[in-house]
């Protein structure tokens, strides 16, 4: 018989990052010594013979059983926090299993294991991990802001781990301007304005751009095309270094009237 964990379905609720690792540090306290797996409402299909406990994250309780199992695990590898709290943001369906099998493994060798990765548990989690890693690097590059008449920056995009909370920083330090990086696939969206960052509900928005920025963009896709090479294009390889999830977002990439269709391959 399987012990499961689960966090009460409040999408928005559970983007809190203090709640959402509570309850996970929480969780791995309690199943321990038990065979448990850790998940949420919104995405577990629970087997006849499970036993399911719904928790919120905010109780205290939580709270004081998430404290000494964070401070045991910061003790025994001080990365790992941030390692795991990156792979809880992932896309993954069983991030939480994931993240957790990984933290056991931690406290088996009471040392850092992400080195160790013959064993499946902490293969399973860098792997995780990385693919987050190389979706950052990917939308510091690929991501595409448009100026709104208001003066603001407008991002969309919809990646496949929720990583705008981690972008942020990126672009404060970059841009040093107010923005909003919305990810439409999650609804919600990270808002900076000039001192301090925000999360906020967006399944939509209805978006006024600056004169400017219409004049610009209808500037730089016609420059794009203009200097592209039709008989030197490759597909599979602009696919492989510009992955064609992103490309909808990108201006550039968007298609002119002009243009032929598509090659399949």
């Amino acid at each position: 018989m399987r012990t499961v964990y689960l966090l009460e379905n409040n999408a928005f609720g559970n983007r809190n990052k203090e709640k959402r690792e509570t309850f996970f540090y929480a969780a791995a306290f309690d199943g321990w010594n038990k065979n448990a797996l850790i998940s949420r409402a919104d995405s577990f299909q629970p087997a006849l013979d499970d036993t399911i406990e719904y928790r919120t994250g905010e109780s205290e309780e939580e709270k004081r059983k998430a404290r000494r199992v964070l401070a045991a695990t910061e003790k025994a590898d001080p990365r790992a926090k941030a390692e795991i709290g990156k792979i809880l943001l992932s896309g993954e369906p069983e991030k939480e299993q994931i993240a957790y099998l990984y933290l056991k493994e931690i406290f088996r060798f009471r040392a850092p294991a992400r080195d160790k990765t013959y064993l499946p548990a902490v293969s399973a989690a860098i792997d995780v991990y990385r693919k987050i890693g190389k979706e950052l690097e990917h939308l510091k590059g690929f991501l595409r802001f448009k100026e709104t008449a208001s003066g603001v920056f407008y991002a969309p995009f919809s990646p496949d781990h929720d990583v705008a909370p981690l972008l942020a920083p990126h672009f404060i330090a970059r841009m040093q301007s107010p923005f909003i990086l919305h990810d439409i696939s999650r609804a919600y969206a990270v808002c900076y304005d000039g001192s301090s960052v925000r999360e906020i509900e967006a399944a939509k928005a209805d978006v006024s751009l600056s004169e400017d920025e219409e004049f610009f963009s209808t500037l730089w896709k016609g420059y794009f095309h203009t200097v592209a090479i039709r008989a030197r294009t490759n597909a599979p390889v602009q696919d492989r270094l510009m992955p064609r999830r992103y490309r909808k977002f990108m201006e550039e990439t968007l298609p002119s009237p002009s243009d032929p269709p598509p090659k399949k391959y």
